[in-house]
C-alpha cells in the first residue's frame, strides 16, 4: 500500500451521518416570504437563493390554506437550515472535504431543480464525499476537481417541473454555462462548460455497442455519454451530503465499487496520464480506508467486478493493483 490514511474522530463521523440523514429528509428549501397585492388580492411568494441566482416562487393567494401550509413548511425549514449550517461549519473546521464554490453552486442549482435525487454523482465530486463515510481522511491532491459528473440510468430524466432545460438550470449557478457541441452537431449536448472552465457531464450506462453517443435526454434538451462499467458502478448507490451552505443531498456510488471502478478505468485512459494517476491515487486511498473500515465490502466488490469478465474487468484490475504494489489477495477480507 503506497498511501496511509488518518482516521477521522468518531464524533465527526457521527455528526456527518446525522447531516446526511437530515438533508435527505428536506422537502422544502430555505426562503424568505413576502406578500404582493394585485388588484386588491394579496398573494404569497417566496424568494430563495439558487447557486448565484435569486428566484421568486409563487405560493398562492395569501388566504389559501395550501399556500399557508407551504409557507409554514418553508419557515420550519429556515430554522432547520440554520442548524444544519452550523453542522456544516463544524465539519469543515474538522477538515471534512467541502466543494469549491463553483461545484457547490452547480449542485445547489441541480438540487433546486429536483435532479440530484434522481441521478448518481460520480467522479471526483463523489470522491469528496467519502472521507467521513469511510472514517478516514483522504489525500487532498485527489480531491480537487473542476467538473461534475452526473450518471443516470433513465433517459426520461427531467427537472422537477418537467419543462426546464439543463442549460437553464446550470445558468443559475453561472450565467456563462454553455453547451459544448460534439462531433455530431445535430445531437443533444452532453457537456456544458462555464467561462471559468467548470464542466458538467451527463453520463448513462452503455447497454450495447450500437448505442448512439450521446444518448438523448429530450426533457432536458441534453444528451448523456454512454459508458461501459457505469451500470455496475451506480448499482445500489448510497446517500451522502455535500458541505455547501446548509448541506446538499446527493447519491454516490458505494465506496468499494468506486475504488474498484477506478482501478478498471485507470487502465482505459490511453495517453491521459494525469487522469490515470488521479484514478489510481483515489483507488489507493479508498482501498486503504476500506481495509480498515469495511474490508468485506472491498473484497466483495473486487470479486464481483472480476467475475464480470476477463479482458474488460479482471485484467485491468490486476494491472492497476500491480501498479500500486498490490495483489488481489491484498483486497481479501
Amino acid at each position: 500500500m503506497s498511501v496511509t490514511v488518518k482516521p477521522i474522530p468518531l464524533p465527526i463521523q457521527t455528526l456527518y451521518a446525522d447531516l446526511v440523514q437530515q438533508v435527505h429528509a428536506v422537502v422544502e428549501r430555505p426562503a424568505s416570504l413576502y406578500h404582493r397585492e394585485l388588484k386588491g388580492i394579496a398573494y404569497l411568494y417566496a424568494k430563495r437563493t439558487v447557486g448565484k441566482a435569486r428566484r421568486d416562487l409563487f405560493l398562492g393567494r395569501a388566504d389559501d390554506p395550501k399556500a399557508l401550509d407551504r409557507a409554514e413548511l418553508i419557515l420550519e425549514e429556515n430554522k432547520r437550515a440554520r442548524a444544519r449550517s452550523l453542522i456544516v461549519s463544524t465539519l469543515k473546521r474538522a477538515n471534512v472535504p467541502a466543494p469549491v464554490t463553483a461545484l457547490g453552486e452547480v449542485l445547489d442549482a441541480l438540487d433546486e431543480a429536483g435532479l440530484l435525487r434522481r441521478v448518481v454523482l460520480v467522479g471526483t465530486s463523489a470522491y469528496q464525499c467519502y472521507a467521513a463515510s469511510v472514517g478516514h481522511a483522504l489525500p487532498a491532491a485527489s480531491l480537487t476537481t473542476q467538473d461534475a459528473d452526473l450518471a443516470t440510468a433513465s433517459l426520461a430524466l427531467s427537472a422537477a417541473d418537467g419543462d426546464e432545460t439543463l442549460e437553464t438550470i446550470l445558468k443559475r449557478a453561472d450565467a456563462t454555462f454553455r453547451p459544448v457541441p460534439g462531433l455530431d452537431r445535430a445531437a443533444l449536448p452532453s457537456h456544458f462548460r462555464s467561462a471559468s472552465g467548470f464542466v458538467v457531464d451527463l453520463l448513462t450506462p452503455q447497454l450495447r455497442r450500437t448505442d448512439p453517443n450521446p444518448m438523448p435526454l429530450p426533457a432536458l434538451q441534453a444528451g448523456a455519454t454512454p459508458l461501459q462499467h457505469l451500470q455496475w458502478l451506480i448499482t445500489d448507490p448510497m446517500p451522502a451530503a455535500v458541505l455547501y451552505r446548509s448541506g446538499i443531498a446527493v447519491n454516490i456510488p458505494q465506496p468499494a465499487r468506486f475504488a474498484v471502478h477506478k482501478l478498471i478505468i485507470a487502465q482505459k485512459r490511453g495517453g491521459d496520464t494525469t487522469k490515470r494517476r488521479k484514478d489510481l491515487a483515489q483507488a489507493d486511498a479508498l482501498i486503504a480506508a476500506l481495509k480498515a473500515a469495511d474490508p468485506f465490502a472491498l473484497s466483495d466488490a473486487y470479486e464481483d467486478a472480476a467475475s464480470q469478465g476477463i479482458t474488460g474487468w479482471k485484467r485491468p484490475l490486476e494491472r492497476s493493483l500491480a501498479e500500486l504494489g498490490l495483489a488481489p489477495d491484498d483486497l481479501a477480507a
